[in-house]
């Protein structure tokens, strides 16, 4: 088996909340164990979660309807896929379809829509901790003038001391910031597509509305709006974008029938074995150890996380059963929009379309 972690158009946040990650932020932002405050207070700037809060991570069936994969050597064709009722309607759907798909699409726009919320409050948190991190700065800056207030100051002992600390400090903090104006400036960059994503799904819905009244001759009333002509690189945009979504499902596919066939309890049980060594392994170092306390704390809320990822009960079991069957109809429908109403074809096509490698990881097992 293989694992893959794929995210729509972001990056996966979770591998930004490792105990080594936020040691280093520890350390940066004048938490435990390098200044003493206390690991509890430490926020992580990527997650925004405190240290004394559950870990946020994705690698879970139950966490995202659309986000994930976990791909097997087996090829697709050889599992059984169940056929939705979707992939059986054609250019004329009767009542009964027409509702199946505009519910379908509904679902897909409200998630996109949590999706770029989402986005943009990562993007207010990096920038909010970008301003901590300025105004720390400004503190060092002002205490290395203060420094140099007094002919007497600079030659003293403790001065040299303090300048040496605060130079370090200063450093670290200038490094740091680099760091998170990167993170800043991609954040923004996948939130401005996202809400992109989110105008695609609401055109392609609309469209599909205007369609089916102006076409169909359904005994129900269908709101229409009236949607201006797309220009040529408007049409490209869009395409690119519903090429996106459709390519990300169709990457995801497997992850859910691997959280329902067993496959992602092999993965989390790794994963619980690799959290369970480290704690072994710090076990012999003193207990009075700064590092040791802040880190042990890390891994032991990633392993609660873990083991509740790893529930497998009768309710979780229909859950995790449920959200495969509606992901299948949202591939489904999505490909309906080109297949069916033959909408947003370019020549672009989907096959030439490069996607970002840096936002799937892979783990073979």
């Amino acid at each position: 088996l293989s694992v893959s972690l794929s995210r729509f158009s972001s990056p996966p946040l979770s591998r930004f909340s490792s105990s080594n990650f936020l040691f280093i932020v520890a350390r940066v932002m004048s938490v435990c164990p390098i200044t003493g405050r206390k690991a509890g207070d430490a926020v992580c700037p990527i997650t925004g979660r405190k240290a004394s809060e559950a870990p946020a991570t994705s690698t879970t069936a139950d966490a995202c309807p659309i986000i994930h994969k976990v791909t097997a050597t087996t090829a697709a064709e050889d599992r059984p896929l169940r056929q939705t009722d979707i992939d059986d309607i054609d250019e004329n759907p009767n009542v009964k379809e027409y509702r199946k798909l505009k519910k379908t699409m509904s679902t897909i726009t409200s998630f996109y829509q949590g999706g770029s919320k989402m986005k943009h409050e990562n993007y207010l948190a990096m920038a909010q901790e970008i301003e901590k991190l300025e105004m720390d700065k400004a503190m060092v800056s002002a205490q290395l003038k203060a420094l140099q207030e007094h002919p007497a100051f600079v030659t003293h002992p403790k001065a040299v001391t303090y300048k040496e600390n605060l130079d370090e400090e200063l450093a670290g903090l200038n490094k740091q910031a680099a760091v998170f104006q990167e993170k800043l400036e991609e954040f923004h960059g996948l939130y401005e597509w996202s809400k992109k994503i989110v105008e695609v799904c609401q055109w392609l819905e609309q469209n599909m509305n205007n369609y089916c009244a102006k076409n169909l001759d359904l005994p129900i009333k269908i709101e229409t709006k009236e949607l201006p002509e797309l220009t040529d690189a408007q049409k490209e945009e869009f395409s690119r974008g519903l090429d996106e979504i459709t390519y990300n499902l169709q990457e995801s596919q497997d992850f859910f029938e691997a959280s329902v066939d067993g496959r992602l309890q092999v993965y989390h049980q790794i994963e619980k074995d690799l959290i369970t060594a480290q704690l072994k392994a710090l076990e012999s170092f003193s207990e009075d150890s700064p590092r040791r306390q802040y880190v042990e704390s890390e891994l032991k809320k990633d392993l609660e996380y873990v083991c509740g990822n790893m529930k497998d009960d009768p309710s979780v079991r229909r859950r995790r059963q449920k959200m495969l069957d509606n992901h299948r109809d949202f591939l489904a429908v999505l490909k309906y929009h080109k297949d069916k109403l033959g909408v947003l074809i370019t020549p672009e096509a989907t096959a030439t379309r490069v996607y970002e490698s840096k936002y799937t990881m892979e783990y073979k097992i």
